[in-house]
């Protein structure tokens, strides 16, 4: 049996047996055929596909044509306990940004740290094409673009910038989702709602928006009430949380505790579970974004549906609508709809 060369096939293997330089060979790889006879232009193109040939990305990288190199980067928090990828909703984001970019031909290259300094370093370190930013401030994603003058695309960037905006953004209508839930919570007879975050702050803060404009609107709005419940950022926190909402049961008032996170929302229904406490006869929990487990929580959770690929999906089309056309204008500001997704845990 006849042993596979495994070597890498070069520019020069194929020219030779093309009969051509290496010059020519390498104008076809790059799309100049101008000054390529149609005849070899196809003879070369053959030979690539049957000899296997591979073009170095890095070379593509060093050089000042496009690399087919998109940087997507996070600003993660230092004051986090939990790495980013142990939220699904980065995993899934992630994922659904990779494929389309696969399958349109370009690649990915993920960063995330939590000194910004960092990051801005790395993207202009590399020859990239475009950058997708997730979770940056507007103000950081101004400065991104003014560093390398490329196109940058957010995603649930927060926050307000110091002139005008340049950077479009893609995120969710999270006042309306926050004021859909609330709204709903009422109408399921709860008088006493707690609203629960790591913070008021960013996206947090619209959707808390949302949920206070739909508690002022309800007309029984004196007999109840809605508190705003700071988590903290580490679990411990969170715990602490928890058991001081376990300590109060039985409420006085048919109590829910709307949770701005799915992730959050589903450890305090384990946090729950394991003291005995049942939901939702002794506390309703509903959530927000509705990741996968969100279905397989016991029981299944009550929270406002957001699309995360179709998010991902708008970012990678509309920044690479603006490297194949240098007047194409991406939308500053694209809001998702959302909706609210009813199970039993409320």
């Amino acid at each position: 049996m006849m042993k596979r060369d495994l070597r890498m096939v070069t520019i020069k293997d194929i020219a030779e047996k093309a009969g051509v330089s290496t010059t020519t060979v390498s104008n076809v790889i790059h799309g100049k055929t101008k000054k390529v006879s149609p005849a070899n232009v196809k003879k070369i193109q053959n030979l690539i596909n049957e000899m296997g040939y591979v073009q170095k990305l890095g070379l593509r990288v060093l050089n000042n044509e496009k690399s087919q190199l998109i940087a997507v980067v996070i600003n993660s928090h230092k004051e986090y306990e939990e790495q980013i990828f142990a939220d699904p909703f980065y995993g899934r984001a992630l994922g659904a940004i990779e494929r389309s970019l696969r399958l349109k031909g370009y690649y990915m290259m993920f960063y995330s740290s939590d000194d910004i300094d960092d990051i801005f370093k790395m993207v202009m370190a590399w020859n990239v094409d475009g950058v997708i930013a997730l979770t940056f401030s507007k103000r950081d994603c101004e400065k991104l673009y003014y560093m390398i003058h490329k196109p940058v695309i957010s995603i649930d960037a927060y926050g307000e910038t110091d002139d005008q905006q340049t950077v479009p953004n893609v995120g969710l209508d999270d006042f309306e989702g926050g004021y859909l839930m609330v709204q709903y919570l009422l109408n399921c007879g709860y008088e006493n709602i707690y609203v629960c975050a790591s913070k008021d702050h960013g996206v947090d803060h619209l959707r808390w928006l949302g949920a206070k404009r739909a508690f002022e609107e309800d007309s029984d709005k004196d007999k109840k009430r809605i508190q705003f419940v700071t988590l903290g950022k580490s679990l411990s926190f969170r715990e602490n949380h928890y058991q001081q909402m376990a300590r109060q049961i039985p409420f006085k008032k048919k109590t829910v505790a709307f949770f701005l996170s799915d992730l959050f929302a589903l450890e305090a229904i384990s946090h729950f579970s394991d003291q005995g406490i049942k939901i939702p006869e002794q506390i309703g929990v509903a959530g927000y974004d509705d990741i996968s487990y969100a279905r397989f929580a016991v029981p299944r959770l009550t929270t406002i549906h957001q699309d995360i690929d179709e998010k991902a999906n708008y970012a990678v089309n509309e920044l690479l609508k603006c490297l194949n056309d240098k007047h194409y204008k991406i939308p500053l500001e694209y809001k998702l709809t959302v909706r609210l997704i009813a199970r039993q845990s409320v």
